[in-house]
């Protein structure tokens, strides 16, 4: 019967709502349902110290859903979050951190590069400072060793001594290496230069009318000066003006002086006369003047003739020195003013000197004011000649009177030796 049989349709169509009902329950309800309950470790893990793994971070799938990375500070090391993706083998490795970490370590620094080496003293003179050891190279990082310079060349060499006289002992010749020593002194002694009396050739001629004063050097390019107008005179009267007027400390070099000479050169106190000729002496070649016993004329190399009396006056005080020298035809080489209104203590010294006929004597001095007058490496030619002559000195303007000639040790002094005749 239809009412008393069952009715099974009803009977599907609930078993289909159960189980519609228990999926939406298992979907309504799965959102609070975390997959990996131990993973939220990661949100609390510090970085390791050393860079290790996060405390539970190794369940993490590569940090995908963990929020470790957002406080995670790198490791000091470098290593990773604490929730770093790769858990103990990133963290050990120092590998940055998950997806959401923020930076991997600091990098080491990278070391200094090596300091650069200073060089070493330079060495000095012979044999030179030993040179400093040449520094180790730096390590990684290190500075390098001091690099030594390379040591100085041989030593200064010796003063190198000029050439002596014929016959002087010549100075010791320099040694080699380093820098070449000054040349020497030149020597003294020896025989007496035999070429003294080879006259120059004058390049040019200039007249002067008007003393030229020299202050400092004066080089006169070997020209010839005379004089003209009231420098014209060529006698003995005294009073005449000079050609050159040398001031304290000047040097009149390279110069003839021809005919009329006038009174030739006048010093006021220190002067040089060097390489000066004259060719035809006036009243005298050449006057010592000044006022210091310290004073010095020096006549280094030249020559005179042709002078009627003195060739060299010797007015002030101080020294007057005579060399490498030719004399020809004079009545008195030097004399020293026997009649001055002022006198002093006077000396000379002459020293290579050539005198030729007609021939007076080389000096005359006031032994009663304690002239002297020095000779070494004289030649006369001729047999024989008058070398000094002493006179008593006077200042009234008589005549001076002479006491004696010769060498006596105190006012004329000289040697057999000093002296060579040449006929």
């Amino acid at each position: 019967m239809s009412h008393g049989s069952p009715r099974r349709g009803p009977r599907g169509s609930v078993v289909s709502l159960v189980i519609l009902a228990v999926a939406g329950w298992a979907c309504a309800t799965s959102d609070n349902v975390e997959p990996d309950p131990v993973g939220a470790g990661g949100n609390n893990g510090a970085a390791g110290t050393t860079g290790a793994a996060g405390d539970s971070g190794g369940p993490g799938s590569g940090g995908t859903t963990g929020a470790a990375g957002d406080g995670s500070a790198a490791g000091s090391s470098g290593a990773a979050g604490s929730t770093g993706a790769g858990g103990t083998t990133a963290g050990t490795s120092g590998a940055r951190g998950g997806v959401g970490g923020t930076a991997a370590g600091t990098s080491g620094a990278r070391g200094g590069a090596g300091g650069t080496a200073s060089a070493g003293t330079s060495g000095g003179g012979a044999g030179g400072t030993t040179a400093g050891t040449s520094g180790a190279r730096g390590g990684a990082g290190g500075a390098a060793g001091t690099s030594a310079a390379r040591g100085g060349a041989g030593g200064a060499a010796g003063t190198s001594a000029a050439r002596g006289g014929a016959g002087g002992t010549a100075g010791t010749s320099a040694a080699r290496g380093g820098t070449t020593g000054t040349g020497g002194t030149t020597g003294t002694g020896g025989a007496p230069s035999s070429t003294l009396c080879t006259w120059p050739t004058a390049n040019g001629s200039q007249s002067v009318s008007s003393t030229i004063n020299v202050s400092g050097t004066y080089d006169g390019g070997m020209k010839r000066f005379t004089g003209s107008g009231t420098l014209g005179g060529s006698g003995q009267t005294e009073g005449q003006g000079p050609l050159f007027q040398i001031a304290n400390g000047g040097t009149l070099t390279n110069v003839i002086i021809g005919n009329p000479a006038a009174d030739g050169v006048h010093c006021s106190g220190s002067c040089t006369l060097r390489n000066v000729w004259w060719e035809d002496v006036g009243e005298d070649a050449a006057t010592l003047q000044g006022s210091s016993s310290s004073q010095t004329m020096t006549i280094d190399t030249g020559g005179a003739k042709a002078a009627a009396d003195k060739v060299f006056q010797h007015n002030g005080p101080g020294t007057m020195i005579i060399r490498n020298f030719c004399a020809q035809d004079f009545g008195k080489l030097y004399r020293s003013c026997g009649n001055c209104s002022t006198q002093y203590t006077r000396h000379v010294e002459f020293d290579n000197v050539m005198i030729m006929p007609k021939i007076g004597p080389l000096a005359g001095v006031n032994a009663n004011y304690n002239d002297t007058a020095k000779f070494t490496r004289i030649i006369v030619r001729a047999s024989s000649g008058t070398i000094c002559d002493r006179y008593n000195g006077n200042n009234t303007g008589a005549e001076p009177t002479k006491i004696g000639s010769g060498a006596d040790g105190t006012n004329c002094i000289y040697s057999a030796s000093d002296i060579t005749y040449m006929p």
